[in-house]
């Protein structure tokens, strides 16, 4: 039977961001629009004037003048920093709440049914449910369904617990990786980061508000949705073989065309998220790791098994 799977993490920030200027404020630097109502959860990015990738996060609307800023792996003191770089008038107050909290990343065939029976129901599209003191939303761990739990880091025993009666099985990081890459979902920054555009990463459906107005890194943004296309883009390979170390080098017909970022095991193999140039990129032609080496990496489809 397909597993329904559960697994750990202290995010790596949950900022607070309270003030009477704290909609106004975000919405001036975040790529996604804030205009939502309480409970709303948006996920987007914070870029640098030249629009690269500096952080991602989740925004979760907690009241009128409260948000929580909560990301995965973009650090708390790199997000503050560019928050704070910005705050000029603003009345706006940011606290580092993330040695608090802890969240469940939950995915898989029954992933649905087991958050209903555990929480009472599933949040819809870019909100969050509130059970007590957790917050469920729609997460970015797996190409199917799937939802985070923000847990208060007292209650993360005791919410596992519950999932684990309801059907879900405890999973540790390197097959959450393994579940990550396959679906074509990138970290920020080890697969995107300040030297990238959100657009070489496949995140301009997801994270980038085009109609919102003004942001920093927006006029770039702009630029890129006319002119319709990058020269680089990261793609999923799959291959055979021990894992790759990140900044491996990406050769096609003996010419270097990229480097991989992130890579984890999949089987007798391994799946990697790659920055791979564009120019004169053959789809069809297979890659490999070494200049002379045989074409024995393949673009992996997403949520492939």
């Amino acid at each position: 039977m397909p597993l329904t799977e559960a697994y750990i993490y202290h995010p790596s920030a949950a900022l607070s961001i309270r003030g009477p200027d704290a909609n106004s404020f975000l919405q001036g630097q975040f790529t996604n629009d804030l205009k939502g109502l309480i409970g709303a959860a948006i996920y987007g990015l914070w870029l640098n004037q030249k629009g690269k990738v500096v952080a991602d996060s989740h925004v979760l609307r907690v009241a009128a003048e409260e948000f929580l800023v909560l990301s995965q792996h973009s650090a708390a003191a790199v997000i503050r920093q560019r928050l704070e770089d910005y705050l000029i008038a603003d009345d706006v107050t940011v606290t580092d709440e993330t040695a608090d909290w802890r969240v469940i990343a939950v995915w898989g065939a029954r992933v649905k049914e087991i958050s209903c029976q555990v929480f009472g129901g599933t949040p819809d599209h870019a909100t969050f449910g509130v059970d007590g003191r957790r917050r469920i939303f729609r997460g970015r761990y797996s190409a199917g369904e799937n939802y985070s739990i923000l847990v208060p880091a007292d209650l993360v025993d005791e919410t596992l617990g519950r999932l684990v009666a309801a059907g879900c099985v405890p999973v540790d990081t390197a097959t959450a990786e393994t579940e990550r890459i396959r679906s074509g979902i990138p970290a920020v920054p080890a697969d995107l980061g300040p030297g990238d555009l959100p657009n070489e990463g496949g995140l301009e459906a997801s994270a980038i508000s085009y109609t919102k107005g003004c942001y920093l890194g927006q006029e770039v943004m702009a630029r890129l949705k006319n002119l319709g296309q990058v020269r680089r883009r990261l793609l999923v390979l799959a291959g055979a073989g021990p894992t790759p170390p990140r900044g491996t080098e990406i050769f096609q017909r003996g010419k270097r065309i990229g480097e991989i970022r992130s890579a984890a095991r999949r089987g007798d193999g391994f799946v990697a998220f790659a920055l791979l140039s564009l120019v004169n990129f053959n789809r069809a032609a297979g890659l490999s790791l070494t200049a002379a080496g045989p074409p024995d990496l393949q673009l992996a489809a997403i949520g492939s098994d």
